[in-house]
């Protein structure tokens, strides 16, 4: 593997390339380690957020375990993580001819809906705990693209249903042993959190009396230990008056500020009275500026510079633009862009859209090295358009 020393090191890595951080990671960790220990709460890194495989492994030791949404993500799990740690899984839709492989891999299954539960809780229960995930109908999130508790939610049992399920005494749902909820995304506010604890319990208590887990889900940011004042008090509330184990997913507070895209301008020139800068990477890339209009922060960046450009990405589509950025020197071809804070949902979701490789990926190691982990080529490619090894398949 490739090692570059020193940060300016950043610079000369082939672009594209994506960076990630193993002591900005760590550190973030920490935060939690130390909260684990005082208030005996299960962290699990959720797959979903970023699943490098050896930027995992770094964080092992750190944390219980890990969450999945996938069978494919459970495997990858299993396969640096051995039988060490949890591993919790859930869904909107779990495949029949997945479900025992699944119940292998996973400690835990929060199935998403009832008539799941029903269907599959006999075929999973020999080797999981199986649980529900719970809507609480309780909406923090004004965008309903990331609400998870939008109206007519895709994601878990609505509150009222349970209810009238946990009346009826149905028998599957007396086999509930656990419940998830996720009702948050990138949420400063943790008091939410406790907010919706109180409200479940107070809707449905005797199902909570009678769980051994509870799963609060992620969707919150933090910085320190005081941030997360509002997660001890409601993990403290929930354990005063039930024997349950706790797990918290926190995701993005733990990659999103780790990791960076490192690109290289490839052309400039004038439209309509604007510079464009090419950049050798593209929106593809990092998926979530083109779905939610994020415009992602770029570390030469000069609020007073007056050499201003739109980066655009090397694709032909028309919308695979960064958005509009000042420079207090100007750009040029072979100029470098390094785009910030970009850690979360970046390659997880990152597609070879018009052929244009994914970025080479790069830790910079704990000893402040940059090391190279992979490198795609065409054969990458080739096997998306199945072709190659997977011609036949």
């Amino acid at each position: 593997m490739t090692r570059k020393n020193g940060v300016s090191a950043i610079t000369e890595l082939h672009t594209p390339a994506f960076v990630y951080d193993e002591n900005s990671i760590l550190n973030n960790l920490s935060i939690l380690s130390k909260f684990r220990e005082s208030f005996g709460c299960k962290i699990l890194f959720p797959l979903k957020t970023f699943s490098i495989a050896d930027a995992l492994d770094v964080m092992t030791p750190a944390v219980n375990g890990f969450s999945v949404s996938s069978l494919f993500e459970a495997k990858l799990v299993r396969e640096f993580l051995g039988y060490r740690g949890i591993v919790h899984i859930t869904t909107p839709g779990f495949r029949p001819d997945e479900i025992e492989d699944i119940s292998k891999l996973c400690d835990y299954i929060s199935f998403n809906s009832l008539s799941q539960l029903k269907r599959f809780y006999h075929r999973a229960a020999t080797q999981a705990k199986c649980g529900i995930r719970i809507n609480p109908q309780l909406s923090f999130v004004e965008d309903c693209r990331y609400n998870p508790c939008r109206k007519h939610s895709k994601l878990g049992v609505p509150l009222d249903q349970l209810c009238a399920a946990w009346q009826s005494k149905s028998w599957f749902v007396k086999k509930i042993n656990g419940i998830l909820f996720h009702t948050n995304c990138e949420s400063k506010d943790i008091n939410q959190l406790l907010q919706t604890v109180k409200h479940i319990d107070k809707t449905l208590p005797e199902l909570f009396a009678k769980l051994s887990w509870i799963n609060l889900g992620g969707g919150y940011l933090f910085n320190n230990q005081d941030d997360l004042a509002p997660l001890a008090e409601a993990v403290n509330f929930i354990k005063n008056k039930y024997d349950v184990d706790i797990f918290f997913e926190p995701g993005k507070a733990i990659v999103g500020e780790a990791g960076s895209i490192v690109s290289t301008v490839l052309d400039i020139f004038s439209s309509d009275g604007k510079d464009i800068a090419v950049l050798d990477t593209t929106v593809n890339h990092m998926p979530e500026i083109f779905e939610y209009q994020i415009r992602p922060e770029v570390m030469q960046e000069s609020i007073d510079g007056k050499y201003e450009y739109i980066l655009a990405g090397t694709t032909c589509l028309a919308g695979d633009l960064f958005g509009e950025y000042q420079f207090s020197r100007p750009l040029k071809t072979g100029s470098r862009i390094i785009f910030q804070k970009v850690g979360a949902y970046t390659l997880v979701k990152a597609s070879m859209f018009n052929g244009v490789n994914l970025p080479m990926i790069y830790a910079r190691t704990q000893d402040g090295k940059f090391e190279l982990k992979k490198q795609f080529d065409y054969e990458h490619f080739l096997s998306k358009c199945g072709g190659g090894t997977y011609a036949t398949v």
